[in-house]
């Protein structure tokens, strides 16, 4: 099943993929931005000065937690965009009419239905932006948790604990909604829904995803480079990741 001389993406619609990639561009921006306002917000909370005056922790928890609502909306927005901009990919793979692309779409299917599209995550953010759409655009409160570090005491005999801040979904607060099962379930049995953590889980295999298809592109070209083409996909990706961002992988 090889291509001759060209990638899959150039056999495709040469208008299409530009915008396909482009759309990705955008998840890592947005991504990215919510990653730097939540650590924006977080670091304040971890502050003296924030935490020793009543005023300051509520102007943090109103002003960071619409700051971050912000960024979540436009998260989930392009991550929906790049779903529906891999569907219209797909139709075109399955409709082409070379049978090496049609065959390529069944192992972008199966690879898109085991590794992603049915993951908690993936709901999860799918079901974010129907309530966005529908509801309303949820806020994540300031949480602080303390925890003991055991089995260390401090040198005035105390237990010694250790502090961490974070914006977290009250489950109370948003699951009077049509969630899907997986992300009904998964609230029901929080009492607090970790925000953060699920994009930053649903960004990582969202990469990896698009990773993939950048190198099943380069091994079925008629001319793999030997580095690639004996390699599994973990193994390359062991070598491209470390660098790896979706701004750079095409020109647009």
């Amino acid at each position: 099943m090889l291509i001759q001389n060209r990638g899959i993406f150039q056999v495709m619609d040469e208008g299409f993929f530009p915008v396909f990639f482009y759309t990705l561009y955008v998840l890592e921006g947005n991504y990215l931005e919510f990653k730097a306002s939540v650590k924006k917000y977080v670091d304040l909370g971890m502050k003296n000065e924030y935490q020793n005056d009543s005023s300051k922790l509520i102007e943090l928890h109103i002003n960071g937690g619409r700051e971050i609502a912000r960024h979540i909306h436009n998260y989930a927005a392009a991550a929906m965009s790049l779903v529906d901009h891999s569907r219209r990919a797909e139709g075109k793979l399955k409709e082409h009419s070379l049978e090496c692309m049609r065959l390529f779409c069944n192992e972008y299917r199966s690879r898109l239905d085991v590794y992603l599209k049915d993951t908690l995550e993936n709901k999860f953010v799918g079901d974010l932006r129907r309530y966005v759409q529908h509801r309303k655009i949820p806020v994540p409160t300031l949480q602080f948790k303390y925890e003991r570090i055991d089995p260390q005491v401090s040198e005035s005999g105390g237990v010694l604990c250790q502090e961490t801040v974070s914006f977290q979904f009250h489950s109370k607060d948003i699951i009077d909604f049509d969630w899907s099962s997986k992300s009904r379930k998964y609230i029901s049995e929080n009492r607090l829904i970790p925000v953060a953590q699920i994009i930053d889980t649903h960004f990582t295999k969202v990469k990896d995803f698009y990773l993939w298809i950048q190198f099943r592109e380069q091994q079925l070209t008629s001319h793999p480079s030997a580095e690639i083409k004996d390699l599994t996909f973990e193994q390359w990706k062991q070598i491209t990741d470390n660098n790896f961002s979706l701004k750079v992988v095409y020109e647009f």
